[in-house]
């Protein structure tokens, strides 16, 4: 693979957790990790937000598994303050003493410590100190989840060695900034990543001058069932949509998704797309034979993955081929659930539960297929990974990702969204045919050899550069005001189509732009005027005059009203910030 120079500076990459059992975001994660320092030039760092009991143990295991090299650096935030402190903040009050109120102490791996557990009176959330080596805390804070807002403390206490209080943080975000902060000299550049949409929240917007931003998007930002661009979405994306004009570069994996994301707030100048990349490992000297009964899932047992559909389509498999088995490597909530459908069904010797499995992928140079039956998707890497190996997969057409990788006929098959009859009836064709896996197989490797390291990286050289440009001159915006100085529709007579107007909606008004900071221009601002279809949620661009001044945009349009019921949409994108506003909502 070729060497490619990435702009200099600190590379790191946040999430909560690391673990080597962790799904295919983590995988994903940590395979651009890898990219990044085997060939850009960089050594990047992985960090963890959540408290663990065993990092030395997880690094460890991901070393083992090949997800880490030794050249990625792996820290904890609750590790690293445990063992440096707070550095020379003057001692304040003392801390407020919990003894009485103690309920649990929970362990590290090595026996000490993690956290001592308290119930204060009053009915309040649990309490937790974090304590050093030697006993004494270093952190109190208010029990909560770290993905539900209601939640967040609102007051972090940093403990001195004393015992007593040397400062608070207002929110979890500023304990996570003045870690960032600690760990980076104050003249280096530092890009931090995440692929988290909890992690996300917690922390942008990124004060430091130094800092840019980088989160990209592994799943659905839909609520199941996803059936149009603009239906209801899941709560945390809300949140990252939100927060999306405070990040330098926002990054999918499909540019359908880019696409969708964009229709619902504007196509802005931080918006990149790069796939998953996948290793295409040689073919073996002696190529094991693919066993023409034998199909494959590698899935966690979630809801997401819906693996009940496919030991339901495994009972028609398993009566049209006999002796045909699929085996499902994975492990998560509902193994029970799954085991039960496979009782139910009598496959207990059709459909094997095979546990996680590391080297699970080692399975694909034998299968005659994979199974993909998720109700949402990113961008798999189990279906890439199984291209790799020759394996053809057989996918629901799924936002996103399936339709995007596999080309129905040629290297797999994509069926109907939930049709188990058709997922059966595609595996049961290539049970039936070893000449057709072995064509597809040949069209899966290449198809694999499409999503190589080179072009991952060089698209990620482009984000990143392209992020280093946008932070330097992203607008710092504080709200958008609207000043609507004319709404009024005019009617039509019975003669409107021979003579007369027809049907119309004149507006005129302006958008003042409150800028932090120096104020900025707003020549390269665009604003958009569109009827949205209530139907079909299409849009439909009003010509606009628009004069800019004084940190203003002012407009005036003259359009036509549509036949179907439609919201009148004003929508402002400036570089990565986007606003928008309804102007005249729909039509009953």
């Amino acid at each position: 693979m070729a060497e490619l120079e990435l702009p200099r500076g600190r590379y790191l990459t946040v999430a909560y957790q690391v673990h080597p059992e962790a799904g295919g975001q983590t995988r994903a994660m940590l395979m651009r990790t890898r990219i990044l320092a085997q060939h850009g030039g960089v050594r990047p760092e992985v960090l963890a937000l959540g408290p663990a009991p065993d990092s030395e143990a997880r690094r460890a295991a991901l070393l083992e598994q090949g997800a880490l090299i030794e050249a990625i650096a792996t820290r904890n935030l609750y590790d690293h303050y445990r063992e440096h402190g707070w550095g020379d903040e003057p001692p304040g009050d003392e801390l407020p003493d919990l003894a009485a109120h103690k309920v649990d102490e929970q362990p590290r791996a090595d026996g000490s410590v993690l956290r001592v557990v308290y119930r204060p009176p009053g009915g309040g959330p649990k309490v937790y100190d974090y304590p050093r080596a030697d006993g004494t805390p270093f952190l109190r804070v208010a029990a909560h989840a770290f993905s539900r807002k209601p939640s967040w403390p609102k007051r972090i206490l940093r403990v001195g060695p004393d015992g007593r209080v040397c400062g608070e943080f207002g929110s979890l975000r500023a304990l996570h900034h003045r870690w960032l902060a600690d760990l980076t000299p104050d003249d280096e550049r530092v890009f931090v990543f995440t692929d988290s949409r909890y992690v996300l929240p917690h922390l942008a917007p990124l004060r430091d001058r130094r800092m840019r931003l980088l989160y990209q998007v592994h799943n659905l930002h839909l609520q199941p069932p996803a059936r149009r661009w603009d239906g209801p979405m899941e709560p945390a994306y809300k949140r990252v949509l939100k927060r999306a004009s405070d990040v330098d570069a926002f990054v999918t994996l499909t540019a359908r998704q880019r696409d969708e994301i964009a229709a619902r707030r504007g196509r802005t100048t931080n918006m990149h797309v790069v796939p998953n990349a996948v290793t295409v490992p040689p073919a073996p000297a002696e190529p094991p034979a693919r066993d023409p009964l034998r199909a494959t899932v590698l899935a966690r047992l979630s809801p997401q993955k819906q693996l009940v559909h496919a030991v339901a389509a495994w009972e028609r498999v398993a009566a049209e081929v006999p002796g045909a088995t699929l085996d499902i490597y994975g492990e998560g909530p509902e193994r029970e659930l799954v085991e039960e459908a496979i009782a139910e069904r009598g496959l207990g010797e059709a459909v094997r539960m095979r546990g996680f499995d590391p080297g699970a992928r080692d399975a694909l140079w034998t299968s005659s297929a994979l199974l993909l039956t998720s109700v949402f998707e990113g961008y798999p890497l189990s279906t890439l990974e199984a291209m790799a190996r020759g394996c053809p997969v057989v996918s629901y057409d799924v936002r996103y990702g399936p339709r995007e990788q596999v080309t129905d006929g040629v290297d797999g098959f994509v069926v109907p969204d939930g049709d188990v009859d058709a997922l059966a009836g595609r595996v049961v064709e290539l049970l039936r045919s070893p000449e057709l896996v072995a064509r597809m197989s040949a069209a899966a490797r290449a198809t694999a050899e499409r999503h190589d390291s080179d072009g991952f990286l060089r698209h990620w050289a482009e984000v990143v550069a392209s992020a280093e440009a946008e932070g330097a001159r992203r607008p710092r915006v504080k709200d958008v005001h609207l000043e609507l100085a004319k709404l009024e529709e005019s009617g039509t007579g019975r003669l409107a189509r021979i003579a007369g107007r027809a049907p119309q909606v004149e507006v005129a008004g302006a958008a003042v732009v409150e800028q932090r900071g120096k104020p900025r221009g707003l020549r390269d601002a665009v604003l958009e005027l569109a009827w949205v279809d209530v139907a079909s949620g299409e849009a439909r661009d009003v010509p606009l005059e628009v004069r800019s001044g004084g940190g203003a945009l002012r407009f005036s349009a003259t359009a036509p009203l549509p036949d179907a019921p439609a919201a009148l949409r004003l929508r402002l994108r400036w570089r990565a910030f986007a606003w928008e506003r309804e102007l005249r909502p729909a039509a009953g």
